[in-house]
């Protein structure tokens, strides 16, 4: 039912007050278009919307948006607005038998097969968390879609075997194919890296890669506790040499500083991989991730446009918004 807000006077002349009134209700009660209402009533469709917007700015018209029961929708509601997500999703900060990146993957996980459709490629970041999305990963029916990965599957043995079988467990999971990126992560010479990227198989999975509707990675820190230190890609003095240089964290092996912008490293030349700028174009990409040392690589990778979708726990939401956009 359409009403004035509660202790709202509509001040309007009474014969606009009762066009407005009209028009709400064929609109909005009976669910005509506004050509419609405007062949109904003799107006144009551009007279319709002017008298919708008017309807609503005046009080003529109340709407109540109720969002979903979820536990910290004022927190996730900031969240998106004053960072201007696409979306967003905030776990409760978890227990110390749960463990932070457990529930991340969890969330990240639900958040993806809300999102799985027919032909879509989603694009898998390696990283701890990413790691872990399999173990709570289903869909309720088998979907054409395609897994792939957006760099090379490792900088080590190890490292390589856990990246193909994250894409692969989760294509199995939602009845669709992946796809690897069969090369090292990071190579030993630009040259290496230049050849096996004009090698066809490489070109062709980094392709499709590029064609990722949906991306979804962490971010790495440039602190001790970065995947890339802990693997030996960076040494103790790569580190304090990345800090006075201004980098916060990075994405996909590439480097960034606190406004988002690129912090170069002998690296950029060495990965094998999409780049930043290949993020940007993508249309979902979801960075999944928390705790106190990622919240400047968050907040950079946002403001740099490499993600535009957030799935953190609250402590990290909450430090995000004192910092501000």
């Amino acid at each position: 039912m359409i009403t004035p807000p509660p202790n709202r006077r509509v001040d309007l002349p009474l014969a606009e007050h009762r066009l407005c009134a009209r028009v709400a209700r064929l609109y909005y009660e009976s669910g005509l278009t506004q050509e419609q209402i405007g062949q109904q009533l003799g107006l144009s469709r551009m007279k319709v919307n002017r008298l919708i917007s008017l309807a609503i700015k005046s009080g003529v018209v109340h709407i109540d948006i109720v969002g979903p029961d979820e536990p910290h929708a004022d927190l996730l509601g900031r969240l998106e607005s004053t960072f201007g997500l696409q979306d967003a999703r905030i776990v409760s900060d978890p227990t110390p038998e749960q463990g932070l990146r457990t529930v991340l993957a969890a969330a990240a996980a639900d958040w993806l097969a809300d999102r799985l459709v027919d032909g879509l490629v989603i694009g898998l970041g390696l990283g701890r968390t990413v790691a872990l999305i399999p173990e709570a990963f289903s869909v309720p029916r088998a979907v054409s879609c395609r897994f792939v990965t957006l760099e090379g599957v490792g900088v080590s043995p190890s490292a390589g075997f856990a990246a193909y079988d994250v894409t692969s467990r989760l294509a199995e999971a939602a009845g669709g194919r992946a796809e690897i990126i069969s090369a090292p992560t990071f190579v030993s010479t630009p040259a290496i890296r230049d050849a096996l990227i004009a090698e066809p198989s490489v070109s062709a999975s980094l392709d499709v890669a590029r064609q990722a509707g949906l991306m979804i990675q962490s971010v790495g820190s440039v602190t001790s506790d970065a995947l890339l230190f802990r693997h030996g890609t960076l040494t103790e003095g790569d580190l304090t040499r990345l800090q006075q240089a201004g980098a916060v964290g990075d994405a996909l092996g590439h480097f960034f500083d606190a406004n988002g912008e690129p912090v170069s490293w002998p690296t950029d030349e060495l990965h094998v991989g999409l780049r930043l700028d290949d993020m940007k174009q993508c249309p979902s990409s979801a960075i999944v991730a928390g705790g106190e040392d990622k919240v400047l690589a968050i907040r950079g990778a946002i403001r740099g446009k490499f993600a535009n979708v957030l799935i953190t726990d609250v402590s990290t939401a909450e430090r995000l918004l004192e910092l501000g956009a």
